[in-house]
């Protein structure tokens, strides 16, 4: 169907709406996802840390998306420690993991 309708084939102009108001969703909904993990990385140091902190409530597993936060790796390491927490790098999926284990908390890996 989006072959047929991105080719513009004779087709009902019902799907081609359809389609049109199903890809602009899409474009929006991407956009905006984008903007605002964009906005909540350039808040103040002190604030994304303590964002950070209230996150590490003692759950077992904790995962933060890389865009969303702009901390160092020793800040990461610090608010983890404080907590008792594990941090993991997950380079290829770009998100941080942090993994509670109080009784080795500030590892990285």
């Amino acid at each position: 169907m989006i072959s047929t309708v991105a080719a513009g084939s004779d087709g009902s102009p019902a799907i081609r709406v359809a389609f049109l108001v199903v890809m602009f969703v899409v474009v929006t909904a991407g956009l905006t996802l984008t903007i605002v993990r964009a906005l909540r990385s350039t808040k103040p140091r002190e604030e994304q840390m303590a964002g950070l902190a209230t996150q590490l409530d003692g759950r077992n597993q904790v995962y933060i998306r890389k865009m969303e936060i702009g901390l160092s790796r020793e800040d990461l390491l610090r608010v983890a420690y404080s907590r008792g927490y594990s941090l993991i790098d997950h380079r290829v999926g770009k998100y941080y993991e942090f993994v509670y284990t109080p009784h080795q908390p500030g590892r990285y890996a």
